[in-house]
């Protein structure tokens, strides 16, 4: 496995668990998206971009949510780019029951998977769900 050096996009859904009597037990993809992109840098540590919702309030360093899930995935494949430049095209509103933060997660992770070659081969959708379970 090696970290693949081209920029990695990924398009997250937002959802709705709370669907009358199935409250927490189905959920409902919407057609609003949070769209991130990622690529390894040469430069130690990490460069976070945001616009969009919330890209007045959410951190720009390591305790980024996405970087904090992409980073939770690379320690799983056994791989780490030296550097990473992300950036965040936020339209998932910000703590209205959306899952802007599971969003978050799920695309740090699969970023962070398509970042490495032979990614999804090391580790299949399952168990990127155990590993965002943990989170």
């Amino acid at each position: 496995m090696a970290i693949r050096r081209d920029a990695v996009r990924v398009s997250v859904p937002a959802s709705s668990a709370n669907l009358g009597p199935m409250f927490d037990c189905a959920g409902l993809a919407l057609e609003i998206r949070d769209e991130y992109t990622a690529m390894a840098s040469d430069d130690e540590g990490v460069r976070v971009e945001v616009e969009g919702q919330g890209a007045e309030d959410v951190a720009r360093d390591e305790s980024h949510l996405v970087v904090r899930a992409m980073h939770a995935m690379f320690a799983a494949l056994g791989e780490r780019p030296e550097g990473l430049v992300l950036h965040c095209r936020n339209v998932i509103p910000h703590g209205r029951g959306l899952g802007s933060s599971a969003a978050a997660i799920v695309g740090g992770m699969v970023l962070a998977r398509a970042m490495v070659s032979d990614g999804r081969e090391h580790l299949t959708d399952a168990d990127l769900l155990n590993v965002a379970l943990e989170m």
